[in-house]
């Protein structure tokens, strides 16, 4: 009798175990599953966050500037206003906690508390801050340049192309092979010209965004459908006016170079003179600290 009890308790069991495992499986895939929502939805409202900050950065006013020097810097490690301001505010923050810890470090070794070098702080944690600005114009203004060079020849070899009596189209499409830094933007103006040259065009001059496309995309508008000697003389005075062009900066560059070499010759300058008066201004606040 007590053999039947046995048996009759491990079929209960095993037959509990079959209908609750189940069950309880049941539940947690469910409570997963809210957690998993929760997540997702969490997730979706930091990101909506995050893309509407960045958008509200990228469409400010007072970024109208840094927007124009990233793009003709060709949007660097697809670098926007938002990405380039969060760089400038970091670069600070991260240099100050980087001389507050050599600080530290020091006075540890030196056993005793020294006088904070406020100054020589201040000044690193200014250049570091204004820095990435002029890091940005210098790369901004070597790709301008670039991008002037190249559509000069990008010019001159649809002047040749045309002369071979070659159609518009395809004389673009011959002259942006060799192209470098605009061979994406005539990639994109030959695929847009099948829809519609005009749009297309102008579309090219927006995506360069250097005053040196304009005379070329003046140029592709007057003669994208007129006569083949018409286009030659258009070309010819678009290659003259981007000449002048860029006579004209680098005019500019040659009697702004004094002031350049005045800046390079103040600024290792005046970081030499802090170097020097460090030592007088730590002597000085010594004095002071055992007046007072």
């Amino acid at each position: 009798m007590s053999f039947v009890m046995w048996m009759f308790a491990m079929v209960f069991i095993f037959g509990l175990i079959f209908i609750i495992l189940p069950i309880s499986k049941t539940f947690k895939f469910r409570n997963r599953l809210r957690i998993t929502s929760a997540r997702n939805r969490r997730r979706d409202s930091i990101q909506g966050f995050i893309q509407h900050s960045i958008k509200n950065e990228n469409t400010k006013q007072s970024n109208y500037k840094i927007m124009r020097y990233l793009k003709t810097a060709g949007y660097p490690a697809g670098m926007q206003a938002f990405h380039f301001r969060l760089i400038q505010t970091a670069a600070p923050i991260v240099m100050g906690l980087v001389m507050l810890g050599v600080y530290g470090i020091n006075n540890i070794k030196a056993a005793n508390i020294q006088s904070f070098p406020i100054i020589p702080f201040l000044a690193i944690i200014v250049l570091s801050y204004i820095c990435p600005y002029f890091i940005l114009i210098y790369y901004s203004n070597k790709r301008r340049e670039m991008l002037a060079e190249d559509i000069v020849k990008f010019s001159h070899r649809l002047v040749v192309c045309i002369t071979d009596k070659i159609p518009i189209y395809y004389a673009i499409r011959r002259a942006g092979r060799t192209s470098k830094v605009i061979k994406p933007y005539v990639d994109d103006l030959l695929i847009d010209w099948m829809n519609n040259p005009r749009a297309a065009i102008l579309h090219f001059g927006e995506q360069i965004g250097i005053s040196e496309a304009l005379p070329l995309t003046n140029t592709l508008l007057a003669t994208w459908n007129a006569p083949q000697e018409k286009i030659i003389d258009l070309f010819h005075q678009q290659i003259r006016n981007i000449d002048t062009m860029r006579d004209f900066q680098i005019k500019k560059k040659i009697e702004a170079g004094p002031l350049r070499v005045t800046f390079i010759v103040l600024i290792p300058f005046l970081a030499a003179a802090t170097l020097v008066m460090l030592p007088w201004y730590n002597n000085f606040m010594d004095i002071l600290r055992v007046s007072f």
